[in-house]
This record gives C-alpha cells, sequence and structure tokens, in this order.
C-alpha cells in the first residue's frame, strides 16, 4: 500500500471521530438578548488603592472613549444587546460580533496558546482562546489594553495586567445562554471578581443594526461631556 493511499484511509477513518466530537459540543450560535432579569452583578471586592480612587476619573476616561469612537472592548461590549455568536467560522474559531463599535472577538478554539507580548500589540478586547469542557465553552483572555470603556460591571476597571475567564453554557433547551464571567487583577481585585449574564435566545427574524459613531458631531460632544441637561443646540 503507497503512501498517498495510508493517508487517504487514516483521514476517512479518523473522519467520524472528528465530526462525532463536533457534533457533541453545543452550537452557541444565533443572536442573545440582555432582559430586565439577566444579570447577576455582586459588587467587587476593590483593593484599598482602587477603592480610594475618585469615581469622576473613571467616568471622565468611559465618556471620552465614547466621545470620541474608541473601539469599547471588554467588557462592555458583552453587556450590549443583541450579540451575534457564529460558531465554527472555520473550524479554528468562533465569533462575537456586537451593534457598537468594535471589531469582532476572535475567539479561537484551534488550540493554539495565547500569542506573544513580544508580537502582540495589547487591544480593547484583549487575546482569547477557547477550549471545551464538556457542554461548557471556556474562554480565556489576556493581553487587554487600557483603551475604550475599561468599567468592569460590580466595580473596578480593566487593565492591562488583568485576566477574563468566561464560561459559555447553554440553558432551557438551548433558549438560554449564561456567561459567567471571572476577573483576575491584583493591582484592583482583592479576590477574583464573577458575576453571571443570562442572555435570551433572540426571536427569529431579529436583525442586528450598527450603531453609528461621529466623532466629528460637536452637537453630540457636548450632549455627552457636559453637564446634564443642558441646552441644546
Amino acid at each position: 500500500m503507497n503512501l498517498h493511499i495510508r493517508i487517504t484511509l487514516a483521514a476517512l477513518i479518523a473522519a467520524p471521530l472528528v465530526l462525532g466530537q463536533s457534533a457533541a459540543r453545543p452550537d452557541l450560535s444565533g443572536y442573545w438578548e440582555l432582559h430586565y432579569d439577566s444579570a447577576n452583578v455582586p459588587p467587587a471586592a476593590l483593593t484599598q488603592a482602587v477603592a480610594q480612587e475618585d469615581p469622576s476619573v473613571q467616568y471622565k476616561h468611559d465618556m471620552n472613549a465614547i466621545r470620541w469612537c474608541h473601539f469599547f472592548g471588554v467588557p462592555y461590549v458583552m453587556s450590549t444587546s443583541p450579540i451575534d455568536i457564529i460558531q465554527n467560522v472555520n473550524g479554528k474559531e468562533i465569533l462575537i460580533t456586537t451593534p457598537v463599535r468594535n471589531p469582532s472577538r476572535h475567539i479561537y478554539t484551534d488550540g493554539r496558546a495565547h500569542v506573544s507580548k513580544d508580537i502582540f500589540d495589547p487591544t480593547s478586547s484583549g487575546n482569547s482562546i477557547g477550549r471545551w469542557e464538556g457542554d461548557t465553552l471556556v474562554v480565556d483572555t489576556v493581553g487587554f489594553s487600557d483603551e475604550g470603556v475599561t468599567r468592569i460591571p460590580g466595580g473596578g476597571r480593566r487593565t492591562p495586567d488583568s485576566h477574563l475567564v468566561e464560561r459559555f453554557r447553554l440553558l432551557d433547551n438551548g433558549n438560554r445562554l449564561s456567561v459567567v464571567f471571572t476577573w483576575e487583577d491584583a493591582k484592583v481585585f482583592q479576590k477574583a471578581h464573577t458575576y453571571e449574564f443570562r442572555y435570551y435566545r433572540a426571536p427569529k427574524g431579529t436583525e442586528m443594526r450598527d450603531q453609528d459613531c461621529n466623532a466629528s458631531d460637536e452637537a453630540r460632544a457636548r450632549y455627552l461631556l457636559g453637564a446634564p441637561g443642558g441646552a441644546a443646540r
């Protein structure tokens, strides 16, 4: 038997195993919406230094990112609705797109490690790799920048030292999606900060509309950065 035939037979024998493994994994694809009862977010245990910070500094940082249409990043984009999950794009990754100004999140599931800091520039969404633990997709993200909207639900903020683990799992016969977020950052949290969002599967026909962001709109800038209730112009 020549080498080409042996390789072909080996591929045919292995194929059912690969297909079986893929079929056993839940399909997270689709549009997912947050409802009024979707968030379970306890207060974070912050370090003393962070707890004593002037909250107006964080507010100004985030509003400045919105005013100038920066990429908002994680975790903000996961708080928008709906989110669109596209699974098995090419057998190597899962995409998450959102309506706000941000590139799609790429979650690599082909077994690769995080990109070296020597060649990866930090971003507001970080570098995400995923793996399956039974019916749960575990997403590990590092490589964050301090750009975008950095406030974390429950308190604290994303920094270049932050480490995020997300656990995605379908509930209610696939009609709801639980995502448990756990942040670790010794400079921000006294202990790991965990909260959960439960998304509802959007009805058929749901579409995502991109929310335009115009940094040149001076009236918009005055509204965002000015005192609430200011005169409209």
